[in-house]
C-alpha cells in the first residue's frame, strides 16, 4: 500500500476499487477551496514550509523533527498526535488548491503521481515534490530524500540506520519458524490483497513467510472468491476496513464471513485473524511496530471456529 494515501484506513482503502495503485491511491476529485474563508498562514519553524499530502510523509516529517515546518496536511495524516493541529487541506474527495497556495509553502510533498497531476493547476505557483513510498526500499530512500529537503540530514541518517537494524533483527528471528503461505486481505468487496511489490509483501518476506499472492502481477491485485480459494493460504490476515458492516461483534463477524471459505486451509485450521492497525499497510518510521503487529497476528494461536 504504500503512499498517500496509505493513510487513514477509509482513505487508504476506498480508492482501492479505483486504484492504478502505485502509491495507494489518490485524494479524489479536486476542489478549489475558493469558497472558504481566508485562512491565516500557519506559523512554521525554521526551514522550508511544507504541505504534506501523504500520511507516510507527514509522519516522517515529524519523526525527523520537522513537524513545525508542516503547514498543511490531509485529513488522514493523523500520526503522530501533534499532526492533528496542522491545517487540513484535503480529504478523500477534495483538495483545496487555493488554500494550499494561501499557506505559502515552499513545496508540496506527495508520494502519488495521481496527486501530482491533481495539483497541476497550482504547480506554477507552488513546487510539487514526488517522493514514492510504495515499497520498503523506496520508503527507506525517502527518509534520506525528505530529510535533505527539510534540512534534517542527521536525523534522517539516524532513522535510516535504525530501519536497517530493525530489518536485520527481524530477518534473523524469522529463521526460527517454518515458512508458511500467508494472505493479507486489504479489501473484501471486491477482494483486494497484498501482492508482490507491495510494502506488505516485503514485510512478509522479512518475517520469513511466503506471500500467498506473490504470483499475481500487481502490488495490490483484485481477485474473485474462486481465485482466493485457489491461493490456498495457510493463514489469512484480514485487514479490510469494509469488514464488520453486518453489525455483529468483531469475532462473530469474522467467523461468519470466512465460514463460506471452509475449503481454504487457513479457515479450516482456524488461522484467520482480524487486523485493525493500519501500521502494517502504511509505511512509516515505526517499522518495528509494523513488523511486530504483523508477526503477532500470524502467530496467534489457532481456534476451532476458524477465526481469531
Amino acid at each position: 500500500m504504500g503512499s498517500c494515501v496509505m493513510q487513514r484506513r477509509s482513505m487508504l482503502w476506498a480508492p482501492l476499487a479505483l486504484w492504478a495503485l502505485g502509491a495507494l491511491g489518490a485524494l479524489g476529485a479536486l476542489g478549489s477551496g475558493c469558497g472558504d474563508a481566508p485562512t491565516p498562514v500557519t506559523p512554521a519553524g525554521s526551514g522550508p514550509r511544507v504541505v504534506s499530502l501523504a500520511p507516510s510523509h507527514t509522519e516522517l516529517l515529524f519523526a525527523l523533527g520537522a513537524g513545525d515546518q508542516v503547514v498543511g496536511r490531509t485529513r488522514f495524516c493523523d500520526r503522530p498526535a501533534a499532526a492533528n493541529a496542522v491545517r487540513i487541506v484535503g480529504d478523500a474527495k477534495s483538495v483545496q488548491l487555493e488554500t494550499i497556495v494561501g499557506l505559502q509553502p515552499d513545496f508540496v510533498l506527495t508520494n502519488a503521481e495521481a496527486i501530482v497531476e491533481m495539483l497541476g493547476p497550482i504547480a506554477a505557483r507552488v513546487p510539487v515534490r514526488l517522493v514514492r513510498t510504495d515499497t520498503l526500499a523506496q520508503w527507506t530512500e525517502a527518509v534520506g530524500v525528505v530529510g535533505a529537503m527539510v534540512g534534517r540530514e542527521d536525523a534522517a541518517a539516524r532513522l535510516t540506520s535504525e530501519l536497517k537494524a530493525v530489518i536485520a533483527e527481524a530477518q534473523a528471528t524469522s529463521r526460527s519458524h517454518a515458512r508458511e503461505r500467508v494472505l493479507v486481505v486489504v479489501q473484501r468487496s471486491p477482494f483486494f490483497v497484498a501482492g508482490r511489490g507491495s510494502y506488505v509483501h516485503e514485510l512478509l518476506e522479512i518475517l520469513g513467510y511466503e506471500n500467498a499472492a506473490a504470483s499475481l502481477d500487481s502490488p495490490w491485485p483484485s481477485l474473485s472468491a474462486e481465485a482466493l480459494v485457489g491461493l490456498s493460504p495457510d493463514a489469512i490476515v484480514d485487514a479490510a476496513p469494509d469488514a464488520g458492516a453486518s453489525g455483529l461483534g468483531e469475532a462473530d463477524e469474522l467467523k461468519a464471513f470466512w465460514s463460506t471459505f471452509a475449503m481454504v486451509p487457513a479457515v479450516a485450521n482456524g488461522r484467520v485473524v482480524r487486523l485493525t492497525d493500519d501500521v502494517v499497510v502504511r509505511p512509516g518510521p515505526d517499522l518495528r511496530h509494523a513488523i511486530d503487529v504483523l508477526s503477532e497476528s500470524i502467530r496467534a494461536p489457532a481456534t476451532a471456529d476458524g477465526a481469531r
